[in-house]
């Protein structure tokens, strides 16, 4: 299958909300291919994209595997992979690339899909695997090189849903969860990780720009020093054309990266962004229909 691409003047519509007034035009603007590169060959291109219970429907991996090499990043850290064999068929479809899933016996299963022309994989591996309370999907490590320097990319799906209430009188309260992945995960990094590049993403089911009170992410928050959600600015004034989860609004997919990156992350040239992936599939409607309702978030480093 291949994408149904609209056309340029749609597109520019689309992206920068342009308006105009006076008669309709008597003629039918031609389509073309509209190639929406994320990725440069100067930046460390990663995203975060949750792919709701892959793979969706028929249409799902046809259309992926038009659309990935199209946004050209090292790698995409996966969410919500229900089964690992149609995954890794959809990675042998796309040249260049090859993919890892966490293969545990459940679904929502975490998966990594990566360019092998750019970046030298040393390491998969999960951690905190039986800690279901804080983590019902273990989080899953990217041990790798690029541009002669070593990183770690770690995957997460915190628990979903929740009352925005932080009830500490009950250890299964879901922001009560997701506090707590929050604070391993800080520890883990502190501990095991304390001067390398580390880049922290997924879909966290959470808002990083709410009050202290039911803020999960203050063991984060209140490090600055050590670490940036590189999410914040969208976080802070979300709007449907920039937030990762349109359907609300919100903002619940994250990239945290480590104070080894800020300068990287400050360099000219890099960006965090939600992608609006429905573009290419001519509209939301179409892209809640076939690949997800999350859309996928990418971050550029300078290297």
């Amino acid at each position: 299958m291949k994408l149904k691409y609209i056309s340029l003047t749609a597109l520019l519509i689309l992206m920068f909300g342009i308006s105009s007034c006076g008669k309709n035009q008597d003629f039918t603007p031609p389509v073309v291919e509209i190639p929406t590169k994320f990725g440069t060959n100067e930046t460390l291109d990663v995203i975060t994209w949750n792919l709701k219970e892959f793979p969706l429907t028929e249409n799902t991996i046809p259309y992926l595997v038009d659309i990935i090499p199209i946004l050209d990043v090292e790698v995409i850290a996966f969410q919500e992979i229900m089964d690992s064999t149609p995954f890794y068929t959809m990675a042998q479809q796309i040249p260049g690339y090859q993919g890892s899933v966490y293969d545990y016996s459940g679904g929502w299963k975490l998966a990594y899909l990566y360019k092998t022309t750019s970046i030298q994989v040393n390491d998969t591996y999960t951690i905190f695997s039986g800690d279901s309370n804080p983590f019902p999907r273990p989080p899953h490590v990217l041990d790798f090189t690029f541009a002669d320097k070593d990183y770690f990319i770690i995957n997460n799906h915190f628990k979903a849903l929740g009352d925005n209430f932080i009830d500490e009188t009950d250890p299964w309260d879901e922001e009560v969860r997701r506090r707590l992945a929050s604070t391993k995960l800080e520890e883990y990094i502190r501990t095991n990780m304390p001067n390398d590049r580390v880049i922290l993403v997924g879909d966290l089911n959470d808002q990083i720009q709410e009050p202290p009170a039911t803020n999960v992410f203050l063991p984060f928050l209140e490090r600055p020093e050590e670490y940036l959600f590189a999410t914040m600015p969208i976080a802070l004034n979300p709007t449907p054309n920039t937030v990762s989860y349109p359907r609300y609004n919100s903002m619940i997919d994250h990239i945290l990266v480590t104070n080894e990156l800020f300068e990287s992350f400050e360099a000219a040239g890099s960006i965090c962004q939600a992608i609006r992936a429905e573009e290419f599939l001519g509209g939301l409607t179409a892209y809640y229909n076939d690949l997800s309702d999350h859309r996928p978030v990418g971050i550029r480093l300078a290297p």
